[in-house]
C-alpha cells in the first residue's frame, strides 16, 4: 500500500511512526515509574502531576469477600490513570499472595501484618513518588480500621474516601463467588477447597463487619448491588475529581463480556477525501469478518443461540466503515454509526505521503515526530483530541454487559486498546492493527486480557 492510503488510515503516515508497539497484556497494574505526562485521556496536568488541584485522595474499598472491590478498585485505576490522575491500586489479596500460603489469611494476625505492610506503602506511594489517588482494595469492615485510616493519612494531607460494596442480589451474590473463586488467590485449587476455604474466611468476616455509617462523620459512597443504588454522604466535599470517578461508577457493570476491534475494508482509493464504498476486497473481508465474530461470541457463549441482542456492532461514520458491517445486517444485527469513532482529522497533511509532509511542511513534521500522541498538524486533530472525544464512548462500553464489535479506522482502534490496556501516551500512536486479524479483549475482574484471531 502506497504512503498516501496510510495516511487516509492512520492520519500520520507509518513512515513517521518506524517503531511499532504491541502491547499483549494489561499495563493497567504497572507501576508509575516514568515521566509525567503520559496518560493518554489527560485533561488538566500540572507540573507536579496532579490533576483538578483536587489534592492527593485516598480511596478506602469496604465490604465482604466477593463484593466485587477488586473489579471497583482495577477499573477506577484504569479510568483515573486515563484521565492523567497518577493513580495506583494497593490490593492485600496480592500482598498475601506474594508473602505466604493463601490460606494464612484466616490468620487474624497475618492478615493484620499485610495490611500494616499496605499502609506503609501507600503512605510512600504520597509522600515520595509523587502519587495522587491510591485505592486501598481491603476489607475495612471495622469501624475502627476506617477511623484509624483516617487519622494516619489526614495527617500526610491526604483525603480518605470509603466505597462500600454491598451485595444483596443472590445472583449478583453467587456471580462473584464463582469470580472470586477463578481469581489468582485460588490458582491450582481444587475447588471443594476454595469453596470450603472461603466459606470459612467469609464466616469470619460476616461475624465482624461493621457498616459504615452517618455517625462516622467521614465520606463515603454506598455502591449496592453494583450500581443500581448508590447513597452518598459529604458529597458537597468531594470536589469535581472524585465526582468525576462517581459518574464513571454509576456507568460501570460487572461483566464478563468481550470487546472485538476491526479495521473496516478497502475501498478503491482508500484516502481520507473520499468517502467511497468498499470495493470488492473489502466486499470479501466483510463477509470472512462476519463469519469469525459470529463463531466467536458462539464459541465464548458455551453454544448458546445468538439473537439479535448477542451482540452490539458500533462502526464509524464512513461509508466503507459501515458497509463493513453488511453481512452482520443480512444475519439480522443493527450496525450502529457512531460519530464518536470517526478517524483523526488529518487537517492540512490529508492524503499526504511522509515525503510530501516533510517537504511541504518540514518544521511541522519535525515537532511531529518529538511527540506524535499531542502533536497537531494545522486544521487537525491529535491523537490526544481523539481520546478526549471518544470518553463519552468508553463510558457507554463500560456500561455494556453484551459483546460489543467496534469496525474503525486504525487511529480510532488505538485509542479505544489504549484504554482498555492502559497503554501510555508513548504506545498508543505505535499501536499496529492488521486487517489480517481480529483483536479480542475480554473483561476481568483484576486485568483484561487480549487474543488476536487470524482473519480468513
Amino acid at each position: 500500500m502506497s504512503n498516501s492510503k496510510n495516511t487516509q488510515e492512520n492520519s500520520l503516515p507509518d513512515g513517521l511512526l518506524n517503531e511499532k508497539f504491541e502491547c499483549k497484556q494489561d499495563a493497567v497494574h504497572e507501576p508509575i515509574d516514568h515521566g509525567y505526562p503520559m496518560a493518554p485521556g489527560q485533561l488538566y496536568p500540572t507540573e507536579a502531576g496532579t490533576l483538578f488541584h483536587a489534592g492527593n485522595i485516598l480511596i478506602a474499598l469496604v465490604g465482604l469477600p466477593a463484593t466485587s472491590k477488586t473489579l471497583l478498585a482495577v477499573a477506577m485505576t484504569r479510568y483515573t490513570r486515563w484521565l492523567g490522575v497518577r493513580t495506583r491500586s494497593f490490593h492485600v489479596s496480592e500482598y498475601r499472595r506474594h508473602k505466604s500460603n493463601p490460606k494464612i489469611s484466616l490468620n487474624l494476625q497475618f492478615e493484620q501484618e499485610m495490611v500494616d505492610e499496605v499502609i506503609n506503602d501507600m503512605k510512600d506511594f504520597f509522600e515520595n513518588k509523587r502519587g495522587q489517588i491510591a485505592i486501598f482494595d481491603s476489607l475495612n469492615i471495622l469501624k475502627a480500621n476506617r477511623q484509624n485510616l483516617v487519622q494516619i493519612f489526614e495527617k500526610i494531607n491526604v483525603k480518605v474516601l470509603f466505597i462500600e460494596s454491598i451485595l444483596t442480589e443472590t445472583e449478583l451474590v453467587n456471580e462473584n463467588i464463582e469470580i472470586a473463586l477463578k481469581s489468582n488467590q485460588y490458582f491450582n485449587w481444587r475447588k471443594e477447597d476454595a469453596v470450603d476455604y472461603y466459606t470459612k474466611k467469609l464466616s469470619i468476616t460476616e461475624a465482624q463487619y461493621e457498616q459504615v455509617t452517618p455517625e462516622e462523620n467521614c465520606n463515603y459512597l454506598k455502591y449496592i448491588n453494583f450500581g443500581k443504588q448508590l447513597i452518598i454522604n459529604h458529597n458537597n466535599q468531594f470536589g469535581y475529581l472524585i465526582n468525576k470517578i462517581v459518574f464513571f461508577l454509576m456507568n460501570l457493570r460487572n461483566k464478563t463480556s468481550r470487546v472485538y476491534l476491526a479495521r473496516c475494508g478497502r475501498s478503491n482509493s482508500d484516502n481520507y477525501g473520499d468517502d467511497e464504498p468498499l470495493n470488492d476486497e473489502g466486499i470479501h473481508y466483510s463477509k470472512m469478518l462476519t463469519d469469525l465474530v459470529l463463531d466467536r461470541v458462539k464459541l465464548n457463549r458455551q453454544g448458546q443461540e445468538l439473537g439479535s441482542d448477542s451482540l452490539t456492532i458500533w462502526a464509524g461514520p464512513r461509508k466503507r466503515t459501515i458497509d463493513t458491517g453488511m453481512f452482520f445486517v443480512k444475519e439480522g444485527f443493527t450496525v450502529q454509526e457512531r460519530s464518536q469513532l470517526k478517524q483523526l482529522q488529518p487537517g492540512n497533511i490529508v492524503d499526504l505521503s511522509v515525503e510530501d509532509i516533510q517537504a511541504k511542511y518540514p518544521n511541522e513534521f519535525a515537532e511531529c515526530l518529538k511527540d506524535p500522541y499531542h502533536y497537531r498538524f494545522s486544521r487537525a486533530e491529535s491523537y490526544h483530541d481523539l481520546a478526549v472525544r471518544m470518553e463519552p464512548l468508553l463510558l457507554e462500553l463500560e456500561h455494556m454487559k453484551r459483546d460489543v464489535l467496534v469496525i474503525a479506522h486504525e487511529s480510532t482502534l488505538r485509542i479505544l486498546y489504549g484504554y482498555l490496556l492502559a497503554c501510555t501516551s508513548v504506545d498508543v500512536p505505535k499501536l499496529e492493527f492488521s486487517r489480517n486479524v481480529l483483536t479480542e479483549i475480554t473483561f476481568g475482574p483484576f486485568s483484561n486480557t487480549v487474543e488476536r484471531i487470524p482473519i480468513g
